[in-house]
């Protein structure tokens, strides 16, 4: 009689909720006797109590005896936290089987597919678990929507969460976090920053409670304890979920309400690091870079041995140009951190950017050595290579790349590499290859303009003309363009629509000197003297120390008459570089022909046989001064012979072995 009063007390007791009493009185009654749900209760009772052992035992023997679905899920649960994982998916499948309309079953077996990595396994069966519950499927929703986020699907993700909290009533702050978040993935911040506002609201209010809201959100999702206990913890780890919002603010260009909202995280939480970090990211972005230097500083002397600080400091460095200190910061991080391929990765382009390329390719190496399968490294070194016009190199790079990473970046860095080969054709078919694995570049303008850049090469002026045209229909307002249209006209001897692509060009950036060289030149190919001479004096003033437009304009006097004036030019190109031999050459002309000046015509004869002796042109052998001479119009023999008499002269090899 006791033995059934106390079988009566322990099953009220847990039907109440009460597990401590409950258990108390099941030992009372012992296992003689019980019922396979008694048994179902006590196993469980045992093993949230800690007596794991004891309660196996207990189903051990009931499953022994005869097989029931109830005793299969619970010793599931057991043996899962016990890490024998194989044996517990083995009872939820006989669960299933004995019992496939159970929502318990199909909802265990989710959450253990889920812990073992299993994840579409872990959507399948949620999703049979819904279809057997009508009522409370708030909390199902939520976990299926995590597992989609875990297999980065964030639209089903979001429209799981959106469906957990569907019911205000029903609904805890973080469906709509975890809602928020699917939504920030899918790059719709305003939406986001709706339902972290939801998320932070009820959060902040039932922080207020004693509890912090742990009963209420017992009896909205009807948790364990310690599910409650870690849903609240978990709130605290995201600080109220104002890391997020301010990332959400940030996303939408609102940077002073992205402060605002980690400096109102930072009252609840001030010694929290990552706020910290955050909140110098968001000055850096609002530009106050030494608030977000001293700050970053701070807390890196705080946390010397978190890499996240050492990043963000970088990162901060490096947008004021101080590169020798984020080089040292992460040489300080190396040294903290020897293994990390990350810091190793950064350390490489820091240095690349402080232009210490000898150094930074020793960092890529060691990359490539570490980790050879990560196309991150070789993308690395294919820009350092082509930084050091290395373009061989950058190919291989580049083709290692893509033996990892079919990406159609990395075909279009290695067709630049071929294209600076002139391996035109190889690159051509590189920029196909790209726009085969991303189609939205076909529309793109710099696939235009590498196109173009291409057909140049080729001397294919049509096919280029029509190239930098599509590229300008889509950059309308960049006069680089423009340049580079005008010069593939020029080259296909259409000069008077070149001068319209400078004018263009011009019309945007009026101190484009290469616009203003190139119409000052195709001026010129039009006998337009007065316009070649203005723009070429004004690229002079532009970049007086290229020897280029100097001698432009003394071409330009030199048709105009303006002889003294040329010959100034031309004394100012071989200041600048003596060993021009043109300048010589178009000085000597002048001398000959205007000046009546043979003697300096002479003079400056035998400097052009020196330099244009040695030049090697069209990749041909130069050929011998005397030859040149010879070939040279324009001069009578007596003039040549003169000019022969100087160079031998005064430049003669023996003069220095007598």
């Amino acid at each position: 009689m006791f033995r059934s009063f106390s079988r009566w007390m322990a099953s009220r007791m847990y039907r109440a909720g009460d597990g401590s009493r409950a258990l108390r009185w099941y030992r009372q009654a012992g296992t003689a006797g019980l019922s396979p749900q008694e048994t179902i209760e006590f196993a469980s009772l045992l093993h949230e109590h800690g007596d794991a052992d004891r309660a196996l035992g207990l189903l051990d023997r009931l499953l022994e005896r005869k097989p029931y679905a109830a005793a299969y899920e619970r010793r599931s649960r057991i043996l899962q936290q016990a890490g024998r994982e194989d044996q517990a998916l083995a009872d939820l499948d006989e669960a299933i089987r004995m019992n496939p309309g159970s929502f318990a079953h199909w909802y265990s077996r989710a959450i253990l597919h889920n812990e073992r990595g299993e994840l579409n396994e872990a959507v399948r069966d949620f999703r049979e678990a819904l279809k057997r519950k009508e009522e409370a499927k708030e909390s199902t929703y939520f976990e299926l929507g995590n597992v989609h986020m875990r297999l980065g699907q964030f639209e089903e993700a979001e429209a799981c969460f959106r469906l957990s909290a569907q019911d205000a009533d029903k609904a805890i702050p973080h469906y709509y976090y975890r809602q928020a978040q699917a939504l920030e993935a899918m790059n719709m911040p305003e939406e986001a920053l709706k339902a972290l506002s939801l998320a932070i609201r009820l959060n902040d209010s039932w922080n207020l409670q004693a509890d912090r809201g742990a009963a209420e959100l017992k009896k909205r999702t009807r948790y364990s304890s310690g599910a409650v206990k870690s849903f609240l913890q978990a709130a605290d780890e995201e600080f109220g979920f104002r890391l997020l919002l301010s990332k959400v603010y940030e996303a939408l260009g609102r940077n002073a309400d992205a402060l605002a909202a980690v400096e109102r995280a930072l009252r609840d939480f001030p010694d929290a690091a990552e706020l910290q970090l955050r909140k110098a990211a968001v000055l850096r972005n609002m530009g106050r870079l030494t608030e977000s230097e001293s700050l970053l500083y701070e807390v890196k002397s705080r946390n010397p041995v978190w890499m996240p600080v050492y990043l963000e400091l970088c990162t901060t460095l490096r947008h004021q140009d101080k590169y020798d200190e984020a080089i040292m910061v992460l040489q300080d991080a190396k040294a903290h951190f020897p293994d990390n391929m990350v810091v190793r990765y950064w350390l490489s382009d820091a240095l690349r950017e402080a232009e210490r390329l000898d150094e930074a390719l020793a960092e890529n190496r060691l990359l490539t050595e570490l980790e050879p399968k990560d196309p991150l490294n070789w993308r690395q070194r294919g820009e350092l290579a082509i930084d050091g016009d290395r373009f061989e190199e950058a190919e291989s790079a580049y083709t290692r790349a893509l033996e990892f990473e079919d990406k159609a970046d990395d075909y279009m860095r290695r067709s630049f590499a071929l294209y600076m080969q002139d391996r035109y054709e190889d690159a051509l078919l590189d920029i196909q290859s790209a726009v085969k694995r991303d189609p939205s570049l076909k529309n793109d303008s710099k696939t235009a303009y590498a196109l173009a850049e291409l057909y140049v090469g080729m001397e294919n002026w049509d096919l280029a003309e029509k190239e930098y045209s599509r590229a300008i229909a889509s950059e309308p307002d960049n006069p680089q363009i423009y340049d580079r249209r005008a010069r593939c006209r020029a080259a296909a001897e259409k000069w008077a629509e070149a001068v319209e692509d400078c004018n263009k060009g011009l019309s945007l950036d009026a101190t484009n000197a290469k616009l203003l060289w190139l119409r000052g030149y195709l001026h010129f190919k039009l006998d337009e003297y007065d316009s070649a001479l203005r723009d070429t004096l004004t690229y002079a003033k532009l970049r007086p120390e290229d020897p280029k437009g100097h001698y432009n304009l003394g071409l330009v006097y030199k048709k105009l008459y303006r002889y003294d004036d040329a010959i100034g030019s031309f004394t100012k190109v071989v200041e600048l570089n003596p060993f021009e031999p043109q300048a010589y050459l178009e000085r000597a002309s002048i001398w000959y022909h205007h000046s009546f000046d043979r003697i300096r015509a002479a003079d400056d004869l035998a400097q052009w046989m020196i330099y244009a002796g040695s030049v090697n042109a069209n990749g041909k052998e130069p050929k011998d001064s005397l030859s040149l001479l010879a070939d040279l119009s324009g001069f009578d023999d007596e003039m040549r012979e003169r000019a022969r008499e100087q160079f031998q002269s005064v430049f003669s090899p023996a003069r220095y072995l007598s």
